[in-house]
């Protein structure tokens, strides 16, 4: 069991409602008219948010992060206002898995490799060779085969899927409108990720309020969650880890 520390009371429930399985499996996808060019891709939905421009990949994905994306304010908008996207707790999520939802751990590769949650499934969203792996910042890049990945790994895309990156980010808080300040809604791969799996069908996405460092932190007060395996390093207090206990992510947070 992991170190405890006073749980923050605003982690009790955070999605937009109360999980009802019955519900779940109900489409919210739209008809949609494409337009594109070979610089952009458009795609409208009538009286919807607008899809947000960007340039395709190769495999015809829109990317949400790296060359191509979009603004990170309109694909936060699009999860938010047209694919209605779920945050769940811990708990919740764990619920969920029980009732045979998948949990997708995108995190960088040493990381999951050195700790994760039992039973989830691992794609990573950025990859990189040696330098990468030794933390030397410029040297990891996005996984350009990340969607690819996913369908081998999870080939029915109805299948229930949480999203789970190191630290989260937010759909309940809004992107910060001054650009100057850094933006800690859009986090190290779940939503980004979400909004490509969308593109490529998948259509019952969750995202992991807090990832899965807060799991690991709840996994001290809530008996119910199934214990991470390996070395949390949240119980080494000079990593930081404990990104909701005095912890300001925005200053010195690790992002991968």
């Amino acid at each position: 069991m992991h170190g405890l520390v006073a749980r923050p009371a605003t982690l009790a429930r955070v999605r937009r409602g109360a999980v009802d399985d019955s519900k779940i499996g109900t489409s919210r996808c739209a008809a949609l008219t494409r337009t594109a060019s070979r610089a952009t891709t458009v795609t409208t939905y009538a009286g919807r948010t607008p899809f947000p421009v960007g340039t395709p990949d190769a495999n015809g994905i829109v990317p949400g992060v790296g060359k191509g994306m979009p603004k990170w304010p309109e694909v936060w908008r699009w999860l938010n206002d047209e694919k209605k996207m779920d945050t769940l707790d811990s708990r919740d999520a764990s619920a969920l898995m029980k009732r045979g939802a998948v949990l997708l751990d995108v995190r960088f590769e040493p990381d999951y490799e050195k700790w994760s949650v039992p039973g989830s499934v691992h794609v990573p969203y950025v990859t990189g060779g040696f330098l990468a792996k030794l933390r030397l910042p410029g040297f990891k890049k996005k996984n350009e085969d990340f969607v690819k990945q996913v369908e081998a790994a999870i080939p029915n895309k109805k299948t229930k899927i949480i999203l789970a990156c190191i630290w989260g980010g937010s759909l309940v808080r809004e992107p910060p409108t001054n650009r100057g300040l850094t933006d800690d809604t859009k986090g190290a791969g779940s939503l980004p990720g979400a909004f490509e799996l969308y593109q490529a069908g998948y259509t019952n996405l969750y995202h992991l309020y807090g990832g899965v460092n807060q799991y690991y932190q709840d996994c001290a007060f809530d008996d119910s969650l199934v214990e991470g395996v390996g070395t949390w390093p949240g119980d080494i207090e000079w990593f930081g880890y404990r990104q909701f206990v005095g912890k300001d992510r925005l200053k010195g947070q690790r992002d991968d």
